[in-house]
């Protein structure tokens, strides 16, 4: 497990970066792409319903993703909390499983996907990770408080530490490369987040990831590079960036984190549709086409982003584009000294160990 102590959060996502030659391409929207693939997603619990009776499918997806190009695949855990599966009638023991599962795929599409490319004689040269997924406490709400950072009465860094303790545990435990707090709307809890990560002494590399529908500001009207400063102190975080934002906004968001912090940045913009709310839908033709996202890829890369993907509404094909844009666009690293090529074993292989 690579450590954290002393910017090793920093330097392990670094060296990934490196050993992928300069660029890491994220998945994109996993829940899109299940309900594509038939899933049920109307219910606040849909995790668990996909969890318990489709593994199988999630799987697939990861797959999927795998095969289009990405370096990184995020675990069906966005959702996922021990207070909603609780609400629900389980129990907790059953809610941890729940969560460990949700790595475990991740995981194993992961195993299966090496396994077949050595089979096929075209072993894989460049690190696949696992970051396992936070989301905000408005995700589990359900109702689109995700999207406006407005928490009402709990909204106070002491409430949002104790929801989120144990499930940032549990998740750290089940073994992923990386623990993704995402689409994060206001500076409370991104200080919440990070003090979790003291606190409960999590070695492994973690990332921040906020979501704006200004450009300048998170979605809560708190500073962007307020929230970005607060990554940047934390020593367990080794990227910070943007997620579940138009792609429009990304350039001048890029710009704006790079202000405060070295740390790599990654962004994983939707489609540029618009999310109701109070319907809790996607809103049809108010996005981009793949062509149009993927126009925007060479201008992120040479506004510094180190890590590039999709998040809700886009696919597969989507990151296919990603990846092709960033092989013929992006310049291409030596691998670092006295690194091995195998990856069949451990995505770490490609990396020098972290002191």
């Amino acid at each position: 497990m690579v450590g954290t102590a002393e910017g090793g959060a920093e330097r392990a996502v670094r060296r990934w970066v490196d050993a992928a030659g300069g660029r890491l391409v994220l998945d994109g929207g996993l829940a899109t792409e299940l309900e594509a693939n038939g899933a049920d997603l109307n219910d606040p619990l849909w995790s668990a319903k996909c969890l318990l009776s489709s593994p199988h499918l999630i799987r697939k997806v990861h797959m999927d993703y795998l095969e289009a190009g990405a370096n990184i695949i995020i675990t069906a855990s966005y959702q996922a909390t021990i207070q909603g599966f609780e609400s629900k009638g389980f129990s907790k023991e059953q809610s941890e499983n729940l969560l460990t599962k949700s790595v475990q795929i991740a995981l194993e599409a992961r195993e299966m996907f090496l396994k077949e490319h050595l089979e096929k004689s075209t072993p894989i040269q460049h690190p696949i990770l696992v970051a396992a997924a936070l989301g905000s406490y408005g995700a589990y709400l359900a109702d689109g408080s995700e999207y406006s950072g407005d928490y009402g009465e709990a909204g106070t860094k002491e409430f949002l530490k104790d929801f989120h303790r144990r499930r940032l545990q549990v998740l750290a435990e089940a073994g992923p490369d990386l623990i993704a707090f995402e689409t994060i709307p206001n500076k409370l809890e991104a200080q919440a987040y990070v003090e979790l990560l003291e606190e409960c002494n999590i070695n492994i590399p973690s990332w921040l990831s906020f979501n704006s529908k200004d450009g300048v500001h998170v979605v809560s009207g708190d500073s962007l590079i307020e929230c970005a400063t607060i990554a940047d102190k934390c020593a367990k975080v080794g990227a910070v960036g943007i997620n579940c934002t138009p792609p429009r906004f990304i350039h001048g968001l890029i710009l704006s984190i790079r202000k405060v912090t070295d740390k790599p940045i990654l962004i994983y913009p939707n489609s540029g549709e618009r999310y109701d709310g109070e319907k809790k839908e996607w809103v049809e033709s108010t996005g981009v086409s793949d062509g149009d996202f993927v126009s925007y890829v060479n201008e992120w890369c040479k506004d510094g982003a180190a890590l590039i993907g999709g998040c809700c509404r886009t696919t597969p094909n989507t990151i296919r584009a990603i990846h092709r844009t960033l092989n013929q666009g992006c310049h291409k690293h030596q691998l670092p000294v006295g690194c091995s090529i195998d990856l069949c074993s451990t995505p770490n292989a490609l990396l020098p160990a972290v002191p």
